[in-house]
C-alpha cells in the first residue's frame, strides 16, 4: 500500500526540512576552526579569540578580517530586481559582527557572482555597498565580479571587512547581568531558506502580508548597529554584545560560556507569527532560526543598564529588557504564558 505523503499545509516545518541542518553547519565550523588553529600554530601567529571574530596583534593594535554573505535573501532580490539591499546587507552584516567585539571596521571588499552579463544588477549591488560603506565610514578597496552562467542561478553577494581594535573592551559575564534586546528590521539576513519554503508555498511575492507587499517585507535592509556598539564600548558601558543572526537566540552562547539565560521576550513582529502559523513551526525552532524581532543583544551590569538605554534612545531604536544571566547553563524563553527551552 502506498504511503500517503502529508499535504503541504500539514507539514511541520523545521530548518532541517527546508534544507539547512544547523548541526552539520556547526560541524563545518569546527573543521574550519581546526584548520585556523593548525595554521596559526605552524606559523607562530598569536590568535586573539573574540566572540564573533579572531584577531592578530600588529604593533600596538589588533587586526581582524571578517566575511559574510547575504544568503538566499538574494533569490528574492533577484526575482524582484530590488538588488541594492544585497550590497547594503553584505557590508552591514560584517560591520555588526566585528562591532560586537569592539572592533572598528575600516575597509571592505566585495564579491559578486552573477549568472549573466547583467551590468545593471551588479551596478545596483555596488550602489548598496557604497551606501553602507559611507554609513559605516569604510573605505571600499575593491572586489571581484564573476560571471558564471554554468554555476550561478541568479546572484550571490558577500563582503569582507578589515577591522582594528586598539584595546579589548569585552568584559567577563556574571550571573545577574542583564540583557537588553534591540529591535531588528524584519528577518535581516538569516532564516530565508525556511521563510521562503513556508511563505512562498502560500503567497506570491506581490501579495500583501502583514500590511505590506511580501517582497518588501522580506527585503527590508539589515539595521546597522556599528556606531551604537562602538559608542557603548568606548564609554565603558557594556560587557559584550551579540549580533542575532544564524542560530537565532542560541547565538548568545558565544558570550555566556557555561552560563545560561532566562529570556522574557516581547511579542514578535507580524511576519514571524505568519511563518510560525503557516509553517506549523515550533516556538523553539523559531527562536533557534530567526531573530524574532531582536537583532542585537547587549549584555550589561545592572548598575549601567539605565545609561545604556539612554544611549540606545539617542540612536532612535526600540529596545527591551529581555533577560538576565543565570548560572545553570540553560536557555529558556518566556513569551507571554508560553515557556520553552532552546
Amino acid at each position: 500500500m502506498r504511503r500517503m505523503l502529508p499535504k503541504w499545509e500539514d507539514m511541520k516545518w523545521t530548518y532541517s526540512k527546508a534544507g539547512v541542518d544547523l548541526n552539520k553547519h556547526h560541524s563545518m565550523h569546527s573543521l574550519a576552526q581546526n584548520a585556523i588553529r593548525r595554521i596559526a600554530e605552524s606559523l607562530g601567529v598569536k590568535l586573539i579569540e573574540g566572540n564573533f571574530t579572531r584577531l592578530i596583534p600588529l604593533n600596538d593594535v589588533e587586526l581582524t578580517m571578517h566575511t559574510d554573505g547575504v544568503g538566499t535573501k538574494s533569490i528574492i532580490a533577484w526575482e524582484t530586481r530590488k538588488l541594492r539591499v544585497l550590497g547594503w546587507d553584505c557590508v552591514v552584516g560584517n560591520v555588526n559582527d566585528v562591532a560586537c567585539d569592539g572592533v572598528t571596521p575600516v575597509a571592505v571588499v566585495d564579491y559578486i557572482a552573477v549568472s549573466s552579463n547583467d551590468t545593471e544588477a551588479v551596478n545596483e549591488v555596488i550602489k548598496g555597498v557604497a551606501d553602507a560603506s559611507l554609513e559605516s565610514n569604510l573605505a571600499l578597496l575593491g572586489g571581484e565580479t564573476a560571471i558564471m552562467p554554468d554555476l550561478i542561478n541568479g546572484i550571490d553577494v558577500s563582503c569582507t571587512v578589515l577591522g582594528i581594535r586598539r584595546k579589548n573592551s569585552i568584559r567577563g559575564i556574571n550571573a545577574g547581568d542583564l540583557i537588553i534586546g534591540v529591535e531588528s528590521n524584519g528577518l535581516h539576513m538569516n532564516g530565508y531558506t525556511l521563510a521562503r519554503k513556508v511563505l512562498l508555498g502560500k503567497f506570491k511575492l506581490s501579495d500583501e502580508v502583514c500590511g505590506v507587499q511580501l517582497a518588501d517585507e522580506l527585503l527590508k535592509p539589515t539595521l546597522n548597529y556599528g556606531k551604537l556598539l562602538l559608542r557603548l564600548y568606548n564609554d565603558g558601558l557594556i560587557k559584550a554584545a551579540v549580533n542575532v543572526t544564524g542560530g537565532g537566540f542560541t547565538k548568545v552562547k558565544r558570550v555566556l560560556g557555561e552560563m545560561g539565560v532566562e529570556f522574557n521576550v516581547p511579542e514578535p513582529p507580524c511576519i514571524f507569527n505568519v511563518i510560525k502559523e503557516i509553517g506549523n513551526v515550533d516556538w523553539g525552532e523559531m527562536y533557534r532560526v530567526f531573530n524574532m524581532g531582536i537583532g542585537l543583544m547587549i549584555l550589561v551590569g545592572e548598575e549601567e543598564a539605565n545609561r545604556v538605554e539612554t544611549v540606545i534612545n539617542e540612536f532612535g531604536l526600540r529596545h527591551w529588557l529581555i533577560g538576565s544571566v543565570k548560572g545553570n547553563g540553560k536557555l529558556m524563553v518566556r513569551l507571554g504564558n508560553t515557556a520553552f527551552n532552546l
